[in-house]
């Protein structure tokens, strides 16, 4: 009857043993869930979608491009606290903090001030109609 006690803890030592590792799988598979995460997105503007517009994590050279409809799906999963960087040309960049919620983002450019100089330039001549005909 000795035996069989033994036999029976034995047993019970690797069920526990085994319900435990099963339950820390688990709890880094959802762990691993909640922090990294797909962000995706639409650029916008005053003139609507941006069309190429070009989104980069900082600090990397990490990126996609908007398409058509200024949609976009980051290709790496994102931390909570990376930022993403936005940016086309003639309007103002834009960062954006993911935090552990973020799942998609709709940044808006704003247009960059364009002032246009512009001069009249003049040039005396100091010919003579006849001399223009020869």
């Amino acid at each position: 009857m000795k035996t069989l006690g033994n036999s029976t803890n034995i047993i019970n030592i690797f069920r526990n043993l085994g319900l435990v590792v099963l339950l820390s799988l688990f709890a880094n598979t959802s762990y691993g869930q909640h922090t990294n995460r797909t962000v995706s997105g639409i650029v916008k503007s005053n003139d609507g979608p941006l069309f190429g517009a070009s989104i980069v994590l900082k600090g990397t050279s990490v990126g996609v491009s908007s398409n058509r409809d200024g949609s976009f799906t980051f290709p790496e999963q994102l931390d909570p606290n990376s930022i993403l960087v936005i940016s086309y040309l003639g309007y103002e960049n834009a960062e954006v903090k993911i935090n552990s919620t973020t799942r998609f983002i709709q940044p808006f450019l704003e247009d960059i001030p364009v002032v246009i100089l512009g001069a009249l330039r003049t040039q005396v001549s100091h010919s003579t109609p006849q001399q223009k005909r020869k």
